[in-house]
């Protein structure tokens, strides 16, 4: 896997961004989208907007061997210790693609439908990725030439966790509702990640019908309604229930 090392950092060095894929909310380092999402103003699910320039060079990235082996450890990851929700995560995926051809799938066999490309310098400030699925573990992946035992450790401040993040492991951990960030590196030293979840859009998305929110309730009866604001008041308890693993 220190084949990624090189990929994502000639990314960087090639890719073309702008002031918004540098300083962002997450912090200061440059990232780029990769796979498919629902939001933002789409109409519907698509991939995610990278300039000709950039995709070109993402493209590049996804195809490389190395990379499709990680998405495949963490694809792993997921199923043996979240099996319910690596079944929930892979449908969706699966009827998302199903249903519009024009969506390019983004690894050969990972149950996630977007990732993050966070590139050199790659060290969050505090933050929750709100626009994930609540309940979903999201995955981080990281590589580098950083020493582990000085920076680069993962915080979960809401579950009191701070620990080593080596490179060329992964992290994962319900990034939509749990504040975290990263102990920052050397200035000489180099630091990516790839982070793997999936848009809580595209859940809304499929479970409306193939439509936005605001499409369905315009469109639902008064009992669909009734039906459908039940089950998002009970959204938390299905989420757990997809998070315990049973023998």
């Amino acid at each position: 896997m220190r084949s990624v090392d090189p990929q994502l950092e000639r990314l960087y060095q090639q890719a073309r961004v702008s002031t918004t894929q540098q300083n962002h909310r997450p912090g200061q380092y440059v990232t780029l989208p990769a796979g498919c999402g629902f939001g933002g103003g789409r109409t519907e699910p698509g991939n995610y907007a990278n300039t000709s320039h950039n995709a070109a060079l993402i493209d590049e990235v996804l195809a490389d061997r190395a990379v499709q082996l990680v998405a495949g450890f963490i694809d792993a990851a997921i199923q043996t210790t979240f099996p319910k929700l690596h079944a929930f995560l892979t449908n969706l995926l699966e009827k998302i693609l199903a249903d519009n051809p024009r969506i390019k799938k983004m690894f050969n066999s990972c149950c996630y439908g977007a990732c993050h490309f966070n590139l050199h310098s790659a060290c969050t400030d505090n933050h929750e990725d709100y626009f994930n699925i609540l309940f979903a573990m999201c995955c981080a992946f990281c590589i580098g030439n950083f020493d582990h035992t000085r920076g680069g450790h993962i915080i979960a401040w809401d579950l009191g966790v701070v620990t080593e993040f080596p490179p060329g492991t992964a992290v994962c951990l319900p990034s939509a509702w749990v504040t975290h960030a990263n102990v920052p590196i050397a200035s000489h030293e180099r630091r990516s990640s790839i982070a793997f979840f999936t848009s809580s859009g595209l859940a809304r998305w499929y479970q409306n019908g193939y439509m936005s929110d605001r499409e369905f309730q315009e469109r639902a009866t008064s009992r669909q309604l009734h039906i459908w604001r039940e089950a998002r008041s009970k959204l938390w308890e299905s989420g757990l229930e997809m998070l315990l693993h049973e023998e």
